[in-house]
C-alpha cells in the first residue's frame, strides 16, 4: 500500500491489511465497456496482470479524541474468495496498526460478508470484548439463512455478540460516537451502510463495498456483480460519492490497494 494511515484533523484513520487476492476482471461491471488497459495505464497498483484487480482485504481503525473505534473487522477465520497473493496475520495486521483489541469501544460493521465483519469473533470468543457492534438489522436478518452466498457469511458466529448483549441493530441511521456516524446505503447488501468521520471542517466516507475497483468512481451507476440489488446500489453509490465530490471529501475504500483518496471530476484519484 502506498499509504497506511491518513490524519483528519485530530482523527488518526489506520488501515488494518490482511493482504489480497487476484479476483477475475470479467466478473466486474457486466453492464459496461470498459477499456480496462487504460484502467491498467491509469491505476497500476490496482491491477496484478491483465486479467485480474487486487482484492484487499482492509478494515480501518480510527482514533478519536474520546474513542477507538473499528470500521471493519476483516476475514478473521475464514478463506479468501481467491488463495492469498499476499497475506498477513490477522492479529499482526491489528497489532501493525497500533490497536489493543480492548482498547476498541465500538465497531462498525457496513455489511456482514465474511471479508468485513469476520474478525468480529475468533474461536467463539469476541475479538474486541469492551466494543459495541453497529450492525443494521437488515443485514442480521438476510444473512440468518446460514445457505446465504454459500455460508460466506460472518452472521453465524456473530451469534455470540447477540448473546452477550454486544450488539446495536437500531435500524436508523445514527451516530456511533461524536464525530462517526453511519448511514444505510443498500444495494450491495440489504442493510449496507456507510461510516462518515468528521472532524473540525474535515470528512472522511468510509465506503464498505460502495466499491471495488476505481472505474466505478467514474461509472457510479454502472451495475455491480458484486450487488445483491444492482439497481440499489447504483442509487447508493451515486448519491454517496456526489456528496463525496462537492464535499471534497476524502474517501477510505475496502478493497483498494491505495484506499484513500478523493472523487474528482473525471473519477478517482489516490492520495489524500
Amino acid at each position: 500500500m502506498a499509504r497506511a494511515s491518513l490524519s483528519l484533523g485530530d482523527v488518526e484513520v489506520t488501515v488494518v491489511c490482511e493482504g489480497f487476492a487476484k479476483l477475475p476482471l470479467d466478473e466486474e461491471l457486466p453492464e459496461a465497456e470498459v477499456e480496462w488497459a487504460d484502467e491498467r495505464a491509469e491505476h497500476p497498483w490496482a491491477f496484478p496482470d491483465d486479467r485480474t484487480w487486487a482484492w484487499h482485504v482492509h478494515a480501518f481503525a480510527i482514533r478519536m479524541p474520546s474513542a477507538v473505534v473499528m470500521v471493519d473487522t476483516g476475514l478473521g477465520g475464514f478463506p479468501p474468495y481467491r488463495p492469498w497473493t499476499e497475506r498477513t496475520d490477522r492479529d499482526v495486521a491489528l497489532a501493525a496498526a497500533g490497536v489493543e483489541p480492548a482498547e476498541v469501544t465500538a465497531v462498525v460493521h457496513t455489511h456482514l460478508h465474511a471479508d468485513h465483519a469476520g474478525g468480529a469473533v475468533v474461536d467463539g470468543a469476541p475479538r474486541f470484548p469492551n466494543a459495541v457492534h453497529h450492525v443494521h438489522p437488515a443485514d442480521w436478518s438476510y444473512f440468518g439463512d446460514p445457505d446465504r452466498i454459500g455460508g460466506y457469511t460472518a452472521r453465524a458466529p456473530m451469534a455470540e455478540l447477540e448473546r452477550l448483549g454486544m450488539l446495536d441493530l437500531r435500524e436508523e441511521d445514527h451516530e456511533v460516537t461524536d464525530g462517526l456516524r453511519v448511514e444505510h446505503a443498500p444495494g450491495h447488501t440489504p442493510g449496507h451502510r456507510v461510516a462518515l468521520v468528521r472532524s473540525h471542517d474535515a470528512h472522511l466516507l468510509l465506503t464498505g463495498d460502495l466499491l471495488h475497483v476505481p472505474i466505478q468512481v467514474a461509472m457510479p451507476d454502472s451495475p455491480s456483480s458484486h450487488d445483491q440489488d444492482a439497481e440499489e446500489g447504483c442509487r447508493s453509490r451515486v448519491a454517496l460519492l456526489e456528496r463525496a465530490r462537492r464535499g471534497g471529501w476524502a474517501v477510505a475504500v475496502s478493497h483498494f490497494d491505495r484506499p484513500f483518496g478523493t472523487v474528482g471530476a473525471q473519477g478517482w484519484r489516490s492520495g489524500p
